[in-house]
């Protein structure tokens, strides 16, 4: 019988359950607690800020701007060039002709990393604007990118109401202290109509339930929700934003989940591989090596899992798309 806590979810229950204590590589331990109610997880209680600054130190973003190294960098790109195309269709479909000439529709990329993904939207014809959170991380966006920056948690920032066609966050959602009420400043944010994209892990995965604690995309103590397709359902609705599909198909993020999850549930050190493509690990040029040529002896049984993950509707990773109807 998994022990009962008390924390207040947004969806009304007063309870949880934890699921486990997850133990991370410098030997801290979080504990992971799951609602009764909607079956969202969350660490609880919450990390502390100076916790988290710890486990937010310049390793984390990766030993350069890109964040990862040469090979993995460039398939970033692609990957990237491939979401801001996803999300330019979408775009097109909802709002077919709707968008008048002359006027650039607008989007928001909360935590925008890199500036990558801006920088191909705004090639695409779009008036972007990105946040991140501090002014060291906004730093990585190069000076030369022409996209203007707010630094700050989205709930602190001045922005304009009713401003933005679609807003997205990749990645971003489960770092979030206050998820619930992020989404209450992105409804303002959003023009009637507008879109939200969101990209996540998935917690009612496959991987999720096979790996347990060893799953790569935990990421505790970064990681502060976990969101499955029907949690995160119960609280877009709660938040008046219309669910209009879902996609858990990734060849971005689910195969190396796979196959990272597989390494730590060897006993291999945890995502130590995930440092080596990052370019910040500090092991031998041997261990190195040895790390990346399973990666690459892994890859293609990796790649087949998530296909068949994806198939049963089940991948490890989902990508939301929900829109502002009428009116406030």
């Amino acid at each position: 019988m998994r022990r009962r806590v008390g924390r207040e979810c947004w969806c009304g229950a007063g309870s949880a359950r934890l699921v486990a204590d997850v133990r991370v590589p410098d030997g801290a331990s979080f504990p992971l607690v799951q609602c009764e109610q909607c079956k969202v997880y969350a660490l609880h209680p919450a990390p502390s800020d100076a916790v988290l600054a710890r486990y937010y130190l310049n390793e984390y973003y990766g030993k350069s701007r890109r964040k990862f190294v040469g090979p993995i960098a460039k398939a970033v790109d692609v990957f990237q060039g491939g979401r801001a195309h996803w999300v330019d269709g979408h775009l097109r479909q909802w709002h077919r002709g709707s968008f008048k000439r002359g006027r650039q529709p607008r989007l928001l990329d909360v935590g925008c990393g890199n500036g990558g993904f801006l920088m191909q939207m705004r090639d695409r014809g779009y008036d972007v604007e990105g946040t991140e959170w501090t002014a060291e991380s906004a730093r990585r966006i190069p000076s030369g990118a022409r996209v203007p920056i707010h630094v700050g948690d989205l709930l602190t920032l001045d922005l304009p109401e009713h401003s933005f066609d679609a807003i997205t966050l990749w990645h971003v959602f489960e770092h979030l202290r206050k998820p619930d009420e992020t989404l209450e400043k992105i409804y303002r944010l959003l023009k009637p109509g507008g879109l939200l994209f969101l990209a996540m892990p998935n917690h009612e995965s496959w991987q999720a339930t096979r790996f347990g604690t060893n799953w790569f995309h935990l990421d505790p103590p970064r990681h502060l929700h976990g969101f499955g397709v029907k949690s995160l359902l119960v609280l877009l609705t709660i938040k008046r934003l219309q669910w209009l599909r879902v996609s858990t198909f990734s060849l971005e993020q689910n195969p190396y989940g796979f196959l990272q999850s597989l390494l730590n549930s060897l006993g291999y050190p945890r995502d130590r591989a995930y440092s080596v493509l990052k370019g910040t690990s500090r092991d031998a040029l041997g261990t190195k090596l040895k790390d990346l040529s399973l990666v690459a002896l892994l890859a293609p049984f990796a790649i087949l899992h998530s296909l068949v993950e994806w198939l049963a509707g089940s991948g490890a990773t989902m990508t939301v798309v929900a829109q502002k109807r009428g009116r406030d």
